[in-house]
């Protein structure tokens, strides 16, 4: 086949990477997550800057879920509220990783099962979610006019 206008990208060193969202209502209060995984390749600046654009539109084709049960905070008259984080959360790494934990591993089981054509066999692999994976938080604002605005973080190009 000729394939004049292309040109081969070979991939060297590919790399799940993910998106994050937490999604919180102009009181701080966050009730829903999401995530999205992508496999890229190149130096962790190039990663970060392809996650942070991605991050201002991706959150519309991801699926969310819940808070865990387990987050629990104390609402403004006093009363439990269960699966509620607060957005201050997130800047606590520990916070963050078992907020977002569950939906971390879900995206690790998640990841589609490959094949590739080896000596005339066709063998399965699947790529890994790394133990620490490169991660792109962002909070989505919920607004009381249906507007979603996330925020992203400036990020030098």
């Amino acid at each position: 086949m000729n394939y004049e206008k292309t040109q081969p990208q070979a991939l060297l060193e590919p790399e799940v990477v993910l998106n994050l969202w937490a999604y919180a209502g102009e009181d701080g209060y966050v009730m829903r997550l999401s995530a999205k995984a992508y496999v890229m390749q190149g130096d962790d600046k190039h990663k970060l800057s392809l996650l942070h654009d991605l991050s201002s539109t991706d959150f519309l084709s991801a699926a969310w879920q819940k808070v865990p049960e387990n987050f629990k905070m104390n609402g403004p008259d006093g009363e439990e509220m269960k699966g509620v984080a607060h957005a201050s959360m997130l800047s606590n790494e520990a916070v963050h990783g078992h907020l977002f934990g569950s939906l971390m591993e879900e995206m690790a089981e998640n990841l589609p099962m490959q094949v590739r054509s080896l000596d005339g066999e066709y063998i399965q692999f699947k790529l890994d979610l790394p133990q620490n994976p490169l991660a792109v938080t962002t909070l989505v604002i919920e607004y009381e006019d249906g507007r979603l605005v996330p925020m992203v973080s400036n990020q030098e190009k």
